[in-house]
């Protein structure tokens, strides 16, 4: 599988998203050249001019998807969104070392960070994974 996104510059990481594929474009900027050495889960924020804010916090994740750690994340975000403009979003990427198409794994994490994001009421933009030669978006 090739990666369908070039690496854009590093400043057009916050340009504004109108798309997934624009959101996929901006993530790609953000990583770089591909290559993960774990699992984490990349958590990022759309403000309500549809950019991305410059803060980015990455938690690591077992190879299988579990309530638990999730559940903490999203209490923390729900935290953190109150504080902030009316309108953001979570922007949420899978990243994991390997190659290949996207894995039931990967399919498993989209869809209870989808259906659990549901639950706490987060706003989330659609969700991509990237391993070590593609960034892609995941439908859970």
């Amino acid at each position: 599988m090739t990666d369908v996104y070039e690496i854009p510059p590093i400043d057009s990481a916050t340009d504004p998203i109108h798309s997934p594929t624009d959101l996929g474009q901006r993530w790609r900027a953000l990583m770089g050249p591909l290559g993960f050495g774990e699992r984490l889960l990349w958590v990022g924020f759309v403000g309500p001019d549809r950019r991305l804010i410059k803060a980015l916090s990455d938690v690591p994740l077992g190879p299988r998807p579990r309530r638990r750690p999730v559940d903490a994340v999203f209490s923390a975000l729900t935290d953190v969104l109150a504080g902030m403009r009316a309108g953001t979003t979570v922007a949420l990427l899978l990243t994991r070392p390997g190659r290949g198409p996207v894995s039931p794994a990967d399919r498993e994490w989209a869809a209870l960070l989808t259906r659990l994001a549901a639950e706490a009421g987060l706003p989330i933009e659609p969700i991509f994974r990237a391993n070590d030669d593609a960034l892609v978006q995941v439908e859970p």
